[in-house]
């Protein structure tokens, strides 16, 4: 059984940009009756077990956000602690510091689950005896990640080659770097590789010795950062690490991602494949493409005159004449058009905006 689930909470979201930005980042976006990436998570997290405690690591300039996203939980909301980190470090040292927590605590033996924030996962039945599963490889010191069967030749997602079966998974045979088209090609062809879904599953002190193994520098840092912190309460909602040692510390520590610090570095990894229907809503066509959003426009007001098979998202009133295929997105003062099958593109215009020097407008 899963006892802790940390949730990764720190993104920009840039390739949704304008609604998603350093201010209003993807896991705070509405997707699903009404609720945000992040609630979904916290509830998916909540119900795998009325004891297990979430621990949301995120920035402290996206502290409000998150606050008040918890407190639109039903229930669950003194299991769950919040862990502002004072700079972006990537995924290895957010991982780092609340595992570290946990050990000083004497939980290292305690399973962790690892979920970045802004993932569509149903139904949550299904994910949760995924779950279960990584948690009996677990069980046997595997390090565990979840795979995805590749729906098509994806060159934005790492692949997972899988070896030999072991309980309800796979060895984890080797890692993929982004592939291109025809690598990406030839991994579906193979029929045992699976994209990464960039959550993980193992005990803390597992994650800890593969650190100290993979990325030293990291685990120096982090080593013990736990032992003194006490937590407060904000709005209710428990906020822990939150001192002038955490800063000092994370200003010095390397910034990594878990994959290159820890996960291919490893040689006792294990992946389970998802029996779930995963989502990353890495652009705006997948948004698009989202059943809530068939046939439908988040427009305050959509005059649509011999247009069709467009995606519109505005506060303000859109008006289409003879148009098809686009995707009109207008938020936070800025406005979005581009092309369906194109959504890639906006993270190069915001590379774009950046280069310009109009960080105003990210």
């Amino acid at each position: 059984m899963v006892e802790n689930v940390f949730i990764l909470a720190g993104g920009s979201g840039t390739r949704l940009w304008p609604a998603s930005n350093r201010d209003n980042p993807k896991q705070f976006l509405e997707v699903k009756d009404g609720k945000s990436l992040l609630l979904l998570t916290l509830e998916r997290a909540l119900s795998l077990s009325d004891s297990l405690q979430v621990y949301i690591i995120t920035l402290k300039d996206q502290m409000e956000g998150i606050i008040k996203e918890c407190l639109k939980l039903e229930k669950g909301t003194n299991r769950v602690f919040v862990l502002p980190e004072p700079v972006p470090r990537n995924t290895a040292p957010a991982i780092a510091v609340c595992t570290s927590y946990l050990i000083e605590a004497g939980r290292g033996e305690e399973t962790v689950l690892v979920l970045p924030a802004d993932h569509l996962i149903e139904p949550p039945e299904r994910f949760k005896e995924n779950v279960e599963s990584a948690c009996s490889l677990a069980s046997r010191g595997y390090l565990v990640t979840f795979g995805i069967k590749p729906a098509y030749p994806a060159t934005g997602y790492g692949y997972i080659e899988a070896g030999d079966e072991e309980l309800d998974g796979y060895r984890v045979n080797s890692f993929k770097e982004k592939p291109d088209r025809k690598g990406a090609e030839d991994f579906i062809n193979a029929g045992n590789y699976y994209w990464n879904s960039g959550m993980f599953l193992f005990s803390s002190s597992r994650f800890w010795e593969e650190l100290y193994k993979g990325s030293s520098e990291i685990a120096s840092c982090f080593k013990g950062i736990g032992k003194n912190s006490s937590g407060t309460l904000l709005n209710g909602i428990n906020v822990i690490m939150d001192n002038f040692e955490v800063d000092a510390i994370y200003k010095k520590s390397p910034k990594d991602s878990i994959d290159y610090a820890v996960m291919e570095k490893c040689t006792q990894t294990a992946v389970v494949p998802a029996s779930f229907s995963w989502n990353d809503i890495g652009s705006w066509d997948e948004m698009a493409d989202l059943p809530e959003n068939s046939g439908s426009s988040g427009a305050s007001s959509l005059f649509s005159i011999e247009s069709e098979n467009n995606y519109v998202l505005s506060d303000i009133p859109v008006v289409l004449c003879g148009v098809k295929d686009l995707m009109v997105i207008q938020k936070n003062g800025s406005v979005l058009i581009c092309k369906k099958g194109e959504g890639q593109l906006v993270r190069d215009a915001v590379e774009l905006i950046k280069d310009q020097n109009r960080l105003d407008l990210l």
